[in-house]
């Protein structure tokens, strides 16, 4: 995980926990799935280029 990614998760996660109204915490929390969908990702690509990524077909 890049150390970047790792920040703004772990960022994100504090403003989940926070007491925010609907609109605002909905966004926080879709900021972070697709933070963490991109570190896996990113994570997966990495892999490949090692020549160690599981095979596997992903939906689009």
């Amino acid at each position: 995980m890049s150390n970047v990614l790792r920040e703004k998760l772990l960022r994100f996660e504090q403003l989940k926990n926070q007491e925010l109204e609907p609109g605002p915490k909905a966004i926080v929390e879709a900021l972070f799935l697709q933070t963490s969908i991109l570190n896996e990702r990113l994570f997966n690509i990495e892999l490949a280029l090692q020549g160690r990524a599981p095979h596997r077909e992903t939906e689009q």
